[in-house]
């Protein structure tokens, strides 16, 4: 019996170095994984040579003395919401930031704004690359910003090229990110030459400055390079230094034959924009070999020329317009783009009753013009200025789908930039089919006018009396933007970029949206003027976002401007009665105010002019994430996942990428990745939903480096499992004794 136990002493003894060393092994963090953290331009330019994964901790200055650093291995640089700033334009001396040498340098930006920068690079090559010079291997721009990089020749004995890249030789790969505001001759933005690689399939290039000439102040493609564009690529708004449009320029030895090959892996999409110059020597040039269909996402910059397709082949064409001073077929009018009244608008028809159109200033004057019919009133594929005078009306009745229009059922649709003045009134009506706007803008709209603009959207899934897509400017004028009930989402004025409004009356409001309903909806920021008086009415007023200035609640409505609290809008159409709400969904009742005791779960608010539930957070407040732990935290709202929204830590909105979503009743769970860009401290999280906004406090804590090396394994883990194994041994020696003593 004695042998028996000292068989299965010696047998447990085994098993559990057995199942330590497995344990072990399991736990071990290997060294390729870690992430280094730089603060000074040395430990950046160290960090690069040894590669791997590389994020900053605070904003990086060069200093006088520091060179470029080559890149040779594959790194990523985490921006991390930082700025690395070369200095060379403030200090006028020479060098860019990064020079790609046969590696694989991957940029991006993980903090929520996405706002990372690299400026100041300066550079004389007559290669290019202020910021960043190809000279072999990858370049990948995933998010973050190239800003405020020049490239210039001094010495006059060569041509400035690639204010903020140059592609050499090699592959520059972008799929998100931004490069704007960057100087060089040619290709301010981004520079290819004839050995380089160019795959854009999202981002933008905008807001880069050449010099005089048509010599691509966005991008520049010399003597022809592979250049593939797809996704929803915008190049777009870049200029020469006396204003002339310059976006992508192809120089006159290009020997592809075509001009641009579009992404297999990533097609382009109708929210893609490429504005486009060719050589004048290239008319009839093929710009692509496909995508007749989305034609319309390439636009020409020079206006003697024009994107054209062709009976019979795919693909679009870089062709001269016809003219009446002899052509190839001088019969054949040009289309200018743009339908009034269901009319397409020709050098051979600029006018019809109420309306004239100037095509040198891209000028529509609306003058007593009046439609209604199936499909929008106004509608066209580039920039267009709008002139209102005298009494104006556009309505849409169409219930159908409209290829042109992007689906949507519109009273005035722009695939591009719209800005509408005058002293008129326009009474614009979107259609029935799946989503109805009054007004379209897949560009910025501007209204300065000294009349009334009133936007209505009709009863849909979707609906937006105003709707805009890269910003949103009012300076003036009485606007009044109204949607209807929509089955989702229903919006007065609805922008995925800015909206400023800087002067005049603006009343936004809109109706229940089973998904949301605001009055005013921002993708970014609301920014109001105490010249102008804005009303904006909903379920929720403003998309939870209070405007800057203004201070009061944000509820079911709130008046920006209290000399004139009580606006008095448009006449609009009577909403059908709203049904008795059940139970669990408390009433809205307009002109009342209470507050009332509720459970724990939910909280109610007193608002102007009416209840509702607020949702807030029931699990989760109070939690802490430990740096560099790879842990995950949750938060959970009281409100209903389909009224889910978006998510914003520290009042900025998240990336998907960031979180996962779930339902019971709205769980959402941060990501080690996205925690570990937070800085150690209290940090705040707010679950925005139809109903509110459920929000909470969590805490970042520094990691025990004394305990813990992210580079050489878990050393905690493995002390744990040694102190079990003595104990354990112990333990089973304590048992023999004892039974020896017996």
């Amino acid at each position: 019996m004695k042998k028996l136990n000292k068989w299965i002493a010696g047998l447990l003894c085994m098993m559990l170095v057995i199942t330590m060393v497995a344990g072990l092994g399991v736990m071990e963090v290997k060294a390729d994984d870690a992430v280094t953290t730089v603060s000074s331009w040395t430990e950046l330019k160290n960090a690069i040579s040894k590669g791997g994964n590389i994020q900053l901790g605070n904003d990086i200055v060069a200093e006088t003395g520091n060179s470029a650093i080559y890149v040779s291995n594959t790194v990523t640089v985490d921006l991390a919401g930082h700025t690395i700033d070369r200095g060379c334009i403030k200090a006028t001396w020479n060098g860019n930031t990064f020079t790609v040498s046969g590696g694989d340098l991957t940029i991006k930006d993980t903090s929520a704004a996405q706002a990372g920068k690299i400026t100041g690079g300066y550079n004389d090559n007559n290669c290019g690359g202020g910021c960043i010079y190809v000279d072999s291997g990858i370049l990948r721009l995933e998010s973050g910003i190239l800003t405020g990089n020049k490239c210039e020749d001094v010495d006059a004995n060569g041509v400035d090229r690639g204010g903020a890249v140059g592609v050499r030789s090699g592959t520059f790969i972008m799929t998100g990110g931004k490069i704007s505001n960057n100087e060089a001759s040619y290709g301010a933005g981004v520079i290819v030459f004839s050995s380089g690689t160019f795959i854009m399939t999202g981002g933008e290039i905008t807001d880069n400055t050449g010099d005089a000439g048509e010599n691509g102040a966005g991008i520049y493609v010399y003597e022809g390079p592979s250049l593939t564009i797809g996704g929803n690529a915008k190049i777009y708004g870049n200029r020469t230094a006396d204003g002339m449009n310059s976006n992508l320029s192809v120089g006159n030895g290009e020997s592809s034959s075509t001009i641009i090959n579009l992404s297999t892996d990533s097609p382009l999409t109708s929210e893609a924009k490429i504005c486009i110059r060719v050589s004048t020597y290239s008319n009839g040039k093929q710009i692509t070999t496909s995508c007749k269909d989305l034609k319309d996402v390439f636009v020409s910059d020079n206006d003697s020329y024009e994107i054209t397709t062709k009976d019979g082949e795919e693909g679009i064409f870089y062709t001269k317009k016809k003219s009446s001073g002899g052509s190839s077929t001088p019969s054949t009018p040009t289309s200018y783009k743009l339908r009034v009244g269901g009319v397409e608008v020709t050098s051979a028809n600029t006018s019809g009753t109420g309306w004239s159109y100037d095509n040198q200033t891209n000028t529509l004057t609306l003058d007593g013009f009046n439609y209604e019919g199936n499909g929008s009133g106004i509608e066209t594929s580039k920039d267009l200025n709008i002139i209102i005078k005298n009494e104006n009306r556009i309505k849409n009745i169409s219930s159908s789908y409209s290829d042109s229009t992007n689906g949507w059922s519109c009273g005035i649709y722009a695939f591009g930039n719209l800005t509408i003045t005058g002293d008129g009134t326009l009474d614009v009506t979107g259609g029935t089919a799946d989503t109805s706007h009054g007004i379209s803008v897949l560009g910025k709209l501007e209204i300065d006018s000294q009349g009334t603009i009133i936007a209505k959207a009709q009863a849909t899934a979707g609906t937006s009396g105003i709707y805009a897509y890269d910003g949103i400017v009012i300076k003036n004028g009485n606007i009044t933007a109204y949607a209807a009930e929509a089955a989702y989402s229903s919006r007065g004025i609805e922008c995925d970029g800015d909206i400023t409004i800087s002067g005049g009356t603006v009343v936004a409001k809109a109706e229940k949206g089973e998904i949301s309903s605001y009055g005013l909806e921002s993708g970014k920021k609301i920014t109001i003027s105490p010249n102008a008086v804005v009303t904006a009415s909903g379920v929720t007023a403003a998309l939870n976002k209070k405007p800057e200035g203004y201070t009061g609640e944000i509820g079911t409505t709130f008046v920006s401007n209290n000399t004139n609290p009580n606006p008095t809008p448009t006449p609009e159409p009577t909403p059908a009665p709203e049904p008795t709400p059940t139970p669990s969904e408390p009433s809205t009742t307009q002109g009342e105010s209470t507050t009332t005791s509720t459970p724990a779960s939910t909280s109610t608010a007193s608002t102007q002019g009416s209840q509702q539930v607020i949702p807030t957070i029931i699990e989760g407040a109070g939690s802490s994430y430990t740096q560099g732990s790879g842990n995950t935290i949750y938060f959970r709202s009281s409100d209903s996942f389909a009224n889910f929204q978006k998510v914003m830590v520290d009042n900025a909105e998240l990336s998907a990428d960031c979180y996962t979503a779930t339902e019971g009743s709205i769980i959402i769970t941060l990501k080690p990745e996205y925690l570990s860009t937070l800085a150690a401290g209290t940090h705040s999280i707010s679950i925005v939903s139809a109903n509110g906004v459920a929000t909470a406090d969590f805490e970042v804590q520094t990691a025990d480096t004394t305990a813990v090396s992210p580079k050489t394994g878990d050393n905690d883990q493995a002390a744990l499992w040694i102190t079990l194994l003595l104990l354990s041994c112990g333990a089973l020696t304590a048992v023999g004794i004892r039974k020896k003593v017996r």
